[in-house]
């Protein structure tokens, strides 16, 4: 049984060594710590805190539970971005190609819907075909030969991760900064990239819906990272309305390959391109400078590079383009029509990811089967003139009736008469 000595530390406010965080964190990788010791832990330093000491210990602890990827000095600079989940978010779908090629080695590992927020994984498997579940020596391989490989979490990485989840989510320790950290970086950092690029999401259909706490998670993740040998930065961003157009996996996936074609949304195309630049400005590649790197990315979307790669990795990964591109579109598409004349600011995103969960294009538990093909399409950008009865968006789902029960839940959480922020508010 696992000494309560850790525990009563931090249930009276005492900063806990490293190398007794690092014993409790493998003892409950091989199963020696039970659950009740190891909630206790986590809600004392949920309730108490845990020191920048104390969450790098955890962090590197938690990514030392299972194996770390090692890289030939051939693969050149490895990068990866991580989002902390938002509603309409397919940045990844188009960053990770795009980036791979610029030159820059992606290995991902991504994670499915959370909540109201959408999953990069769901978005990619209503691709027909396609796997996620690479073993590490097929996904390390198709790195090396075209630069990218979007996969789940293997059991191989981060096991306590896994496991601490599972116990955060049902003790209600969730929102802890330090232990969403750790969480975030120990799988990550198991990735052995050179450089992360974070996208700490704000406003109402985000986790961290205040400026002031996204701030403070972006800090600490950078600061975390840094000091556990990854160089990093992070863009805060807004999630008061959804990215781009389309949400709903299927639709997403479209979207994304409109973007990739030179096309799509341009707050969606802007995040894609700030992100995707800082990733190759840490690198060092070129000697340019910010702008020059923009460009060079806004001009891979257009010239089908990114598009390229794009296809080599879903081909590569048994994933069928022409069969997604003949995908029958949900059985209902209802028109939502405006309720009134003015200036419409947006849908709400927390409201719309709740709307899209209940059609069936999220979960509520983990074992749920998600409807790829249902979601929300927008009639126009957000931040636009509309009248009474003008068609704002239309919802794609399986039945009349949950359609009808979304619209009206739409229509009642829509954003009127404030200028939309723009899609970048913070930079660290």
């Amino acid at each position: 049984m696992f000494s309560t000595e850790l525990i009563e530390a931090k249930r009276d406010g005492r900063e806990v060594p490293a190398d007794e965080i690092r014993r409790f964190i493998f003892g409950i990788t091989a199963g020696k710590v039970p659950d009740y010791q190891a909630s206790a832990l986590l809600m004392a330093a949920y309730i108490n805190g845990l020191s920048d000491r104390e969450t790098i210990a955890l962090t590197q602890a938690m990514r030392d539970s299972g194996t770390v990827l090692s890289w030939p000095s051939s693969a050149g600079f490895l990068a990866d971005k991580h989002s902390t989940g938002g509603v309409g978010d397919k940045i990844s779908l188009i960053l990770a190609p795009l980036a791979a090629s610029m030159g820059i080695k992606v290995p991902m590992i991504s994670g499915r819907s959370l909540g109201h927020t959408g999953g990069t994984l769901d978005k990619l498997e209503s691709i027909p075909g396609l796997r996620v579940d690479l073993s590490l020596e097929e996904f390390q391989d198709q790195v090396n030969d075209i630069g990218v490989a979007m996969i789940g979490q293997t059991g191989q990485l981060a096991p306590a991760d896994s496991k601490l989840y599972a116990l955060r989510d049902s003790t209600g320790t969730i929102p802890s900064i330090p232990l969403i950290c750790a969480s975030i970086l120990s799988k990550k950092l198991a990735e052995g990239v050179d450089h992360i690029v974070f996208d700490v999401k704000t406003g109402s259909g985000a986790f961290m819906r205040s400026y002031e706490s996204a701030e403070l998670l972006a800090k600490k993740l950078i600061k975390v990272s840094c000091e556990l040998g990854c160089s990093a930065s992070a863009l805060i961003t807004r999630m008061s309305i959804p990215i781009g157009i389309m949400t709903g996996n299927l639709l997403e996936v479209k979207e994304s390959l409109k973007i990739l074609d030179g096309g799509g949304p341009a707050d969606t195309i802007e995040l894609v391109v700030q992100l995707t630049s800082r990733m190759f400005l840490a690198s060092g590649k070129g000697n340019l400078n910010k702008n020059e790197v923009m460009e060079m990315c806004r001009r891979n979307l257009k010239n089908g590079k990114a598009r390229k790669v794009f296809e080599d990795m879903i081909s590569r990964q048994g994933g069928d383009l022409d069969a997604f591109s003949r995908l029958p579109t949900a059985p209902v598409r209802l028109s939502v029509r405006s309720p009134r004349s003015g200036y419409l600011t947006g849908v709400d995103a927390g409201a719309l990811g709740e709307s899209i969960r209940e059609l069936g294009g999220g979960r509520y538990r983990m074992e749920d089967r998600i409807d790829p093909a249902v979601g929300w399409e927008s009639a126009s950008i957000s931040g636009v003139k509309v009248k009474t009865g003008e068609v704002i968006g239309w919802i794609h789902a399986s039945k009349k009736s949950d359609a009808q029960k979304a619209a009206k839940h739409i229509i009642n959480t829509l954003i009127w008469d404030r200028e939309p922020e723009p899609i970048i508010i913070g930079e660290l």
